[in-house]
């Protein structure tokens, strides 16, 4: 009765740690438990489709008070930030655990066959490879990745965007040159369009340059366009270096202060309260970077660059009415909308490029999408931005998956048929 157990057949003695590793081991290398973690996997990713995520879920709250303690029960166990929880992460690791487990087996009967029962352990091990690089990058997405929104004005720059938590900061600058609309009712959307621009010449409250050349009798007008070089030269001549200025807008900021330790020129905020311009002028016998002032007409400040010899011999006034006239709402369904956007680096504008439904750009890692637009505003615009450093290592498993694939059901099939023809 009190005799000590004897070893069960089979066991070979085995102390108990190991016949726990063992057991972990061919667990990890069924396929019933791989099913059973495809599962859940599975239900959590419906979990993520239908409660809001990210951004999305304080912004569901805000239109459903309501469901405030729903969404924020939801937000304790995660479900509001499904694809970079922990928990999911883990789920993530256990599968590609499974994964490798098989493919260390596919490997070993690769190493001791031969012909096409290697051929065929070879496209399996590549398709299980290929299934652990797509799970390491959306783990790497999950951990590393950023996603959030950003909201511009025209003229609007901005260097960071918004998460869940906060802000996040962007190595580089963008900038909102110009919001369309288009829609299906083109031409009568483009007559508003016209009678906007009339309407805006004739009150003179754009957003422009007025440059004024006493000695010729000139004036001319141009938009606040960064780095688009403009030409004043008398009507009727060809611009040449003794008869013609060019003008360049090298610099917007929307509330200027000069920092008073380094003498650097910042804005204190992204709204137009004291809105300003560096403006480079060359011409004959004159060259200068200056600031303008909207507010300030009458003052400039001419920077360290360049030093003039004498007195400009062009009036320029920068006018900025701050909040503009809206533009008119469109005529008709709409049909798309779009975002020309300036990328800006060192204060100077690097690109220009144009983001549509569909057709995001990326600049330096980051990927920015057009989300939305504001029917009562429509110089304003909303961007997702997203940030996602395992896209490459999820390409490089389709691409071995692909390869995997095609010896499995192509390649060893055809060599196959060509052996039993010989």
């Amino acid at each position: 009765m009190n005799e000590k157990p004897q070893n069960a057949p089979g066991n070979g003695g085995q102390q108990p740690q190991e016949r726990v590793g063992l057991a972990v081991i061919e667990m990890l290398g069924s396929v019933k438990f791989a099913v059973a973690v495809v599962v859940v996997i599975a239900l959590v990713c419906v979990a993520g489709t239908l409660v809001p995520q990210g951004t999305a879920a304080a912004a569901f709250v805000q239109k459903h008070p309501a469901a405030a303690s729903r969404m924020e029960f939801f937000a304790r166990i995660g479900l509001t930030h499904v694809y970079s929880a922990w928990w999911f992460i883990g789920l993530l690791g256990v599968l590609a655990s499974t994964v490798a487990m098989c493919s260390l087996r596919r490997f070993a009967t690769m190493r001791r066959t031969t012909g096409f029962a290697q051929r065929r352990a070879l496209g399996s091990m590549l398709t299980h490879l290929s299934i652990l690089l797509i799970l390491a990058g959306g783990v790497i997405r999950g951990v590393w990745g950023e996603k959030g929104s950003l909201d511009l004005n025209e003229r609007q720059i901005k260097a960071e965007f918004q998460v869940e938590n906060g802000s996040r900061p962007l190595p580089f600058a963008l900038q909102l040159a110009k919001f369309e609309i288009e829609t299906y009712d083109q031409s009568k959307a483009a007559a508003e369009v016209e009678k906007e621009r009339g309407s805006a010449a004739q009150s003179d409250c754009c957003n422009q340059l007025l440059v004024q050349w006493p000695e010729r009798k000139l004036t001319a007008r141009f938009p606040i366009t960064l780095e688009a070089e403009q030409t004043l030269a008398p009507e009727g001549e060809e611009p040449t270096p003794e008869n013609a200025f060019r003008i360049k807008i090298l610099k917007y900021v929307p509330d200027f202060v000069i920092d008073p330790t380094n003498k650097v020129v910042a804005s204190r905020s992204e709204e137009p309260r004291n809105p300003a311009i560096l403006v480079q002028v060359a011409g004959p016998n004159y060259k200068n970077n200056r600031w303008l002032f909207a507010k300030f007409p009458d003052f400039t400040m001419h920077t360290g660059e360049t030093h003039p010899r004498g007195p400009s011999p062009l009036i320029m006034t920068y006018q900025n009415h701050g909040a503009s006239k809206k533009p008119a709402a469109p005529a008709g369904p709409v049909k798309s909308f779009k975002s020309k956007l300036h990328v800006v680096e060192g204060g100077s504008v690097v690109q220009t490029r144009t983001v549509e439904v569909n057709r995001p750009f990326s600049h330096q890692g980051y990927t920015f999408y057009q989300s939305g637009y504001d029917p009562k505003n429509l110089s304003w615009t909303s961007l997702q931005v997203v940030r996602d450093p395992g896209v490459g290592v999820v390409y490089a498993g389709f691409a071995l998956m692909i390869s995997g694939l095609f010896i499995v059901f192509y390649l060893n099939p055809w060599l196959e048929t060509r052996r039993k023809q010989l």
